[in-house]
């Protein structure tokens, strides 16, 4: 859900984007304007613009939009990028949690049993050439005198490569994802008992009326001993958590299961399982308007 949520500002950057690019130039000439008379808001209006631009020697050296716009691919980009390193570590065997599609794996030269993740690989890289194509716009623009310098027919082979990497990036992360399979049973086991509890069982010693600040440091010291022991913390006896804290007792359990860990989740946006299914509800009726 939190890359729905990226994705979206990317969709949201790119409408400001039109909306910044929605000012006719027409009628600015080289620089200066004309000495004929025109209609600029005719002109505007008849080529689908709302609104003229205000200066002339502006209107001819801008490249605002262009530089939007490669911000925008750039950034997208990245959000791509994130996600297919997520996916790339999750198919790991070290991992397991997700299996990709022989359509957007290639098996390895060497090591028969090797599926290698090229699509996500490939998204991953390519960020680097959608963000070079900002810099290269940006760097181009900086030292430019006004107005117009033919420096600047140097914008339109990073724009267009940029919408071309990028739009197909997208076409491919959305293959990976509807063609993944997900190993539910190891996010379970993985997750049991797992050090990430620990916040939850520092709130437990806080509904016992123990300051945050104290139960930070009594959980920090079961950590310590778990890792010592090589136990994760559902596998810690009641008695060896009283040797950190009176305070324990048999109910602290329930506190070391994920699945009542998440529901015990009350604020807007958390994990909790109710909250993550009205958001799918929500993003799904978005997505079926749209």
């Amino acid at each position: 859900m939190a890359y729905v949520e990226m994705l979206e500002r990317d969709k949201k950057r790119f409408q400001n984007v039109y909306d910044e690019a929605d000012v006719c130039p027409l009628g600015s000439g080289a620089l200066a304007g004309t000495t004929f008379v025109t209609d600029r808001s005719f002109s505007a209006q008849y080529l689908g613009f709302t609104k003229v631009s205000a200066n002339s020697l502006d209107s001819v050296s801008d490249r605002d939009f262009v530089l939007d716009y490669l911000n925008a691919c750039s950034i997208g980009m990245m959000h791509l990028s994130r996600l297919a390193e997520e996916l790339i570590l999750w198919s790991t065997v070290e991992w397991d949690f997700i299996q990709m599609d022989d359509s957007v794996t290639t098996g390895s030269s060497l090591m028969p049993q090797k599926k290698n993740p090229d699509a996500a690989e490939l998204i991953r890289g390519k960020f680097g050439r959608v963000q070079g194509n900002y810099l290269s716009v940006s760097s181009m623009m900086k030292g430019l005198p006004l107005s117009y310098n033919r420096d600047m027919q140097e914008d339109k082979e990073p724009a267009f490569e940029s919408y071309k990497t990028y739009s197909e990036s997208l076409k491919l992360a959305a293959l990976l994802i509807s063609s993944l399979k997900i190993n539910k049973n190891r996010f379970s086991a993985e997750l049991k008992g797992d050090f990430m509890l620990s916040t939850d069982l520092a709130d437990w010693l806080v509904s016992k009326n123990i300051p945050f600040r104290q139960a930070h440091s009594i959980i920090g010291k079961v950590v310590a001993y778990s890792i010592a022991n090589n136990k994760k913390l559902n596998e810690l006896s009641i008695k060896e958590l009283k040797t950190f804290s009176d305070v324990f007792d048999q109910s602290v359990k329930d506190y070391l299961d994920i699945e009542t860990a998440l529901n015990r989740k009350k604020s807007f946006g958390s994990p909790n399982p109710l909250m993550v299914s009205d958001q799918i509800k929500k993003w799904k009726e978005l997505l079926e308007v749209d």
